[in-house]
């Protein structure tokens, strides 16, 4: 390599790539990121291939309509931004639209490559294996708005020889993304971001970079956000309410995906989800992105919003629309509710109420499918590919059309029982007529079609064969106890209870890999650096208030009183015999005469 620095320092192998650091911390990395990258290499490998076969048909296999609608589209869309692209070298005249068109198409029938944006590069790494490691690539962009980071990537890219393939680029990330909205064959195949906790600045710029059928990469580690302990910031930064419950991490996924659609929707454009994972302290979505102001209309029909019970945790669903077709006629209503009264029917409960979600799927079955054969033919390409195998295996035993998921240790902690395997409880919803599945996203995860009545029905025939003694008579608990059930269920084992990727003994469920694991602090400056348990250890206690121990020593000691203060003066009670005699401080009287003369 050219720069001494680089040779000196700190050298990182993951995957095809060998990255350098001129220290441990001098660029933010992550080892158990690796997965997160292994899996983003696996899925766009994948998108290449099918777009690469997808472009090699010829133009008479797709449908003229949606064409023709997409090319309305682009016309609208370039005289509205003909004034903002004008300087820019290779746009084309307003109405020179059907050659734009041809343009593109000819980019496509040619299949010469795709092109990827990384938006948040750091070192580049994800870059640089993106180059190395997936064929018929034909340029990323590497970006990053830090200098440091700058200098750091073009050294990788050159270590590496990628050179041909992978750009620096030092920008602001939106800026860049709003650059290449028009025309449109300047747009991305591939937008992936990563950021340092939120990526909700960056999704109204994202949505209008990617090109037409091509796919976003989305992180989000800002889960205290998006898991329900800020709503408000989750309403400013998604335009929804987050929830504190035990289905938080898939809702986080479902909030993510329902800013993503809102965004696209304000240009024509729709999303359909290819995989959502919420896995060790973020939420990643891959989505591709189209674009037909038809489907739009149908946008509503795909959101909810969410009615929690604050007291036994039971979930109901508001659409926020309809769609209804008859014949060639198709309308888009507002949808009908409320679906439940002003309490829970179980325990009397008031409700929360968040979202708007993402109500559809959150995962496309035939590309997971893919996606997991792939992977299975090269067993040992990946560091991580067991535990890839393992979480795409769960997500296709998923019931992609019953949002979110009971937690069982929950529902069993509401009544104070003793807990089910999940292999009994999951027969008992298959014997009462409903499907069950767990989720990717908890592993005490119980997701079914049944209704909560029949959920707690089968918990309260739990509770007869495992009774416990009702302490509380005001406790959600109670009150679901009091009633009888209505279905009579068994627990014993049925086929289908004990998902395969379980028998296999896959990792679907990964312990955590290493101390400190989670999200590194943000890359600073080498004066300013502090290791995550140095950071841990100045931010311990901060919301403690300290007691000021003065305040105690106008109050008589009650053991000294009676002789038995084993204290002695360490005590933070008073052992003056004055105030055993009647005699206070002149503090106290004053404080007694104010608040007699206030009485009066």
């Amino acid at each position: 390599m050219s720069s001494s620095g680089v040779e000196n320092g700190v050298k990182v192998t993951e995957g095809e790539a060998e990255i350098c650091f001129p220290d441990s911390n001098s660029v933010f990395y992550n080892p158990v990121q690796e997965f997160n990258r292994d899996l983003s290499t696996s899925v766009i490998k994948l998108f290449a291939q099918e777009l690469s076969r997808e472009r090699r048909k010829p133009n008479s296999d797709k449908n003229s309509s949606d064409e023709d609608e997409q090319r309305v589209d682009h016309k609208r869309d370039y005289k509205e931004h003909a004034e903002v692209d004008s300087s820019r070298e290779d746009v084309n005249t307003p109405s020179d639209t059907g050659a734009l068109q041809s343009g593109q198409n000819e980019r496509q029938r040619n299949g010469s490559g795709i092109t990827i944006l990384e938006g948040l590069a750091a070192s580049g790494l994800r870059s640089v294996r993106y180059a190395l490691e997936i064929p018929g690539v034909k340029s990323i962009t590497a970006n990053d708005i830090s200098a440091d980071a700058y200098k750091m990537m073009q050294q990788n890219i050159e270590h590496n020889n990628v050179q041909h393939i992978v750009k620096p680029s030092k920008e602001d990330a939106g800026l860049l993304m709003y650059k290449h909205r028009h025309p449109p064959s300047s747009r991305f195949d591939v937008i992936d971001l990563d950021p340092y906790g939120s990526a909700s600045t960056f999704l109204d710029s994202a949505v209008q970079a990617v090109a037409d059928g091509g796919i976003l990469l989305v992180t989000c580690t800002d889960m205290g956000v998006l898991c329900g302990n800020h709503s408000e910031a989750c309403f400013g930064k998604y335009g929804s309410m987050s929830l504190k419950a035990k289905f938080c991490h898939e809702m986080a996924l479902r909030l993510l995906l329902f800013s993503l659609e809102s965004h696209a929707n304000r240009y024509k454009r729709y999303i359909k989800p290819l995989l959502s994972i919420s896995v060790d302290f973020y939420v990643r979505v891959f989505v591709q992105v189209f674009t037909s102001a038809s489907e739009v209309k149908r946008s509503a029909s795909k959101q909810c919003l969410v009615f929690l019970c604050i007291g036994c945790g039971s979930f109901h669903f508001q659409p926020m629309g309809r769609c209804i077709e008859q014949g060639l006629s198709k309308k888009y209503p507002p949808a009908l509710g409320p679906p439940i009264g002003p309490l829970c029917d179980q325990c009397g409960g008031k409700f929360h109420l968040g979202g708007p979600m993402w109500k559809d799927p959150i995962h496309n079955a035939e590309f997971v499918a893919r996606l997991l054969k792939s992977v299975k033919e090269q067993p040992g390409l990946l560091r991580t590919s067991d535990r890839i195998i393992g979480l795409l295996s769960v997500i296709e035993e998923e019931l992609p059309d019953c949002p979110l998921y009971y937690s069982v240790d929950h529902l069993c902690g509401v009544l104070h029982c003793n807990t089910p395997s999940l292999v009994q409880i999951r027969s008992a919803v298959i014997e009462a007529g409903y499907r069950a599945s767990s989720s990717h996203a908890c592993r005490q995860a119980l997701k079914t079609n049944a209704p909560h009545t029949v959920v707690w029905d089968i918990m309260r025939c739990w509770e007869k064969l495992h009774p416990v003694k009702r302490k509380k008579e005001n406790s959600p608990g109670t009150a679901i106890l009091s009633k009888e059930p209505v279905i009579q269920v068994c627990f014993d084992a049925k086929p289908g209870a004990n998902p395969i990727s379980r028998q296999k003994k896959l990792l679907r469920y990964q312990e955590n890999p290493e101390a400190n694991w989670g999200p590194k602090p943000r890359a600073k400056r080498k004066k300013d650096r502090e290791t995550v348990e140095e950071k841990r250890q100045r931010l311990q206690g901060r919301k403690t208030v300290e007691e000021d121990k003065e305040c105690y020593k106008q109050f008589p000691c009650k053991r000294f009183k009676t002789g038995k203060c084993e204290y002695g003066d360490e005590c933070k009670y008073s052992h003056d015999v004055n105030l055993y005699t009647g005699k206070r401080h002149s503090d106290c009287s004053v404080q007694e005469e104010s608040k007699a003369e206030a009485m009066e």
